[in-house]
C-alpha cells in the first residue's frame, strides 16, 4: 500500500428525477447559467425543456450553447467561452456525455484567460480560478461527470490533451439514469468499455492491494453483466443505473487508492486518437487487447490468471499461462459482442499504418514506458505494441 491523498468533493444527486433539485444547487451560485448541451440527448430525454421550465420558474437566466464534437476541438471550446465572457455568467451547467462535460469544465477556467484554452493543455499557464460546475450526465461512459480532468483534441497537430487538477471538478452531478435510455447502441458499448479501463487499468500493474483488487474486479463484473442488459434492453432502469454509477466510481480511481498507479492504456490511446480521431471506448478496446497480448509472459501470467477467474469465471484448474490467455480471448470476444473494433486497421476512417512509427516516437517522448506492466525499455518495443493495435 502507498500513501494517497483522496478528494472526491462533488455532490452526487442519483435517481429518476433529481433534475428537479437542480434550481436549488444553480442559486448557490447566482441565478446567470451558461448551459451547454448536447442538444440529441438534451432533447430526445425531455431534460432542455424541464431546465428552462425549472429556471425560469425561480427567475434563473440561461444562455444555451451546443455543437461540441466527440473528442471536442479547442477551437469550438474557445467560441464557447467567448460567449460566457459576454453574458457574464456565475455558474455552468453540463448536459451531455463527457466531451460535452469535459468542454464545460475548460471553459470554467479559461473564461478568466485572455488566450485560448489550449494554452491550458499545453501547460503556457495554469488553473488558478473556475466558474462552479454543475454536471447531468446522458451516458454512462467516462465519469467526467464527477471527475477532476478534461480532455482536449487540437486535430491541426494531431494532438489530445488533458488538464488535470481538482480546481475543475465539478460542483454537484444530477445523474438520472434514465437520460441514458436513448444512448445508441455504439456509444452505449463504448461507455461499458470505457468504465472498464478505468477499473482494469490500474489493476494490470506491479502495484497490488486486496481492498484494491476486489473493488475493481468487481466494477468490472457490473460492467459485464449489466453491459450485456443495457445492450439487450435500452431502457433497463437497474442494468443503466449500475452502468452509470459504476462509471462515477471507476473514475473516482477508488480501486486505483493505495496503489502506484500507472496510465499506459489512456496515454497510447489519447496519443492514436489524434492521428485516427478515435471514438475513446473503441480506442481503449483496441489499444487494450493490443496491450494484454503483447503484456503476456511468464511474469506477467499470475496478474492475468486472477482476472480470467475473479472477472472472467473461468476454469482454475488450469496452468496460468492457458488461464491468462483463455482471459484476453474473453475479453476480446466481449468487446466483439458489444460490436466495438478490434483493430485500427478495421475502422471506417482509414489511416494508413505509416503513422505509427511517428506515433510511437511521440508517445516514447511523453510517458516513462519503462514503469509499465510490462516494461518497455525502447521505442521499438512501443512500436511493436501498437503494431499489434492496427
Amino acid at each position: 500500500m502507498v500513501d494517497f491523498n483522496f478528494h472526491l468533493a462533488t455532490d452526487i444527486h442519483f435517481g429518476k428525477g433529481v433534475l428537479k433539485e437542480l434550481p436549488e444547487t444553480i442559486m448557490k451560485y447566482g441565478k446567470k447559467v451558461f448551459f451547454i448541451f448536447d442538444e440529441i440527448p438534451a432533447k430526445a430525454t425531455g431534460a432542455y425543456d424541464l431546465l428552462h421550465s425549472l429556471c425560469e420558474e425561480q427567475g434563473i437566466s440561461v444562455t444555451d450553447f451546443t455543437g461540441i464534437e466527440p473528442n471536442p476541438r479547442h477551437t469550438t471550446v474557445d467560441k464557447a467561452v467567448a460567449l460566457c465572457k459576454s453574458v457574464d455568467a456565475d455558474c455552468i451547467v453540463a448536459l451531455g456525455g463527457g466531451s460535452t462535460i469535459d468542454s464545460a469544465k475548460t471553459v470554467s477556467f479559461t473564461v478568466f484567460h485572455e488566450g485560448s484554452c489550449w494554452d491550458f493543455f499545453e501547460r503556457k499557464v495554469e488553473v488558478t480560478k473556475t466558474l462552479p460546475v454543475i454536471t447531468i450526465p446522458t451516458i454512462a461512459a467516462s465519469g467526467s461527470e464527477v471527475s477532476n480532468v478534461a480532455v482536449m483534441a487540437n486535430y491541426e497537430e494531431h494532438r489530445k490533451l488533458d488538464y488535470r487538477t481538482n480546481l475543475i471538478r465539478p460542483v454537484a452531478t444530477f445523474a438520472d439514469p434514465t437520460y441514458t435510455y436513448s444512448v445508441p447502441h455504439f456509444q452505449t458499448a463504448c461507455g461499458i468499455v470505457d468504465i472498464m479501463s478505468h477499473s482494469y487499468e490500474g489493476y494490470f500493474s506491479n502495484s497490488l492491494g486486496s481492498i484494491q483488487d476486489g473493488i475493481s474486479e468487481t466494477l468490472q463484473k457490473t460492467c459485464i453483466h449489466h453491459g450485456r442488459k443495457a445492450m439487450l434492453c435500452p431502457n433497463d432502469y437497474e442494468a443503466r443505473a449500475q452502468l452509470l454509477w459504476a462509471a462515477e466510481l471507476a473514475i473516482a480511481h477508488v480501486s486505483d487508492q493505495g496503489r502506484a498507479f500507472v496510465g499506459n492504456l489512456h496515454s497510447t490511446e489519447k496519443l492514436l486518437s489524434g492521428y485516427f480521431n478515435l471514438p475513446h471506448g473503441a480506442g481503449i478496446a483496441i489499444v487494450s487487447i493490443a496491450w494484454f497480448k503483447y503484456s503476456l509472459n511468464d511474469a506477467t501470467a499470475p496478474r492475468y490468471a486472477r482476472w480470467g477467474k475473479n472477472v472472467w469465471g473461468i476454469d482454475s484448474n488450469q496452468d496460468d499461462l492457458t488461464i491468462a490467455r483463455q482471459a484476453i480471448e474473453e475479453y476480446e470476444n466481449f468487446v466483439l459482442e458489444l460490436g466495438l473494433p478490434i483493430r485500427l486497421s478495421g475502422l471506417k476512417n482509414k489511416v494508413d499504418s505509416s503513422v505509427l512509427p511517428e506515433a510511437a516516437h511521440a508517445l516514447f517522448q511523453e510517458v516513462d514506458a519503462k514503469a509499465w506492466f510490462k516494461p518497455l525499455k525502447t521505442e521499438e518495443e512501443l512500436l511493436d505494441f501498437i503494431k499489434l493495435a492496427y
